[in-house]
């Protein structure tokens, strides 16, 4: 859902050094810094949902860990809504919606 919303067609990264390159690519439609932050949303939530299941035991929905990707990328584009690299991210961030 995250590379969705980003404008692009689901991709299986089957490499750290494949995920990390494609952070880097100069394409108009989507920045590189939104693609970062996508990114590093989604590792957070993985690790979070990891974690939990490891010492609590249940699963949370897919649905319900893509709200709380979406939502720790809004806070963070709207901390820094008034840096210049982050001006226009929520608008290519809800374009896909």
């Amino acid at each position: 859902l995250a590379l969705k919303r980003l404008g692009y067609r689901p991709v299986l990264f089957h490499t750290w050094e494949a995920l990390l390159s494609w952070t880097s690519l100069r394409v108009n439609h989507c920045p590189s810094t939104l693609r970062k932050l996508t990114v590093q949303a989604v590792i957070y939530r993985l690790w979070r949902e990891r974690n939990q299941r490891l010492h609590n035991g249940p699963s949370t929905p897919p649905q319900v860990c893509f709200k709380e990707i979406d939502r720790l990328i809004r806070n963070a584009i709207l901390a820094r809504k008034n840096r210049r690299n982050f001006r226009h991210l929520m608008g290519t961030w809800l374009m896909h919606e």
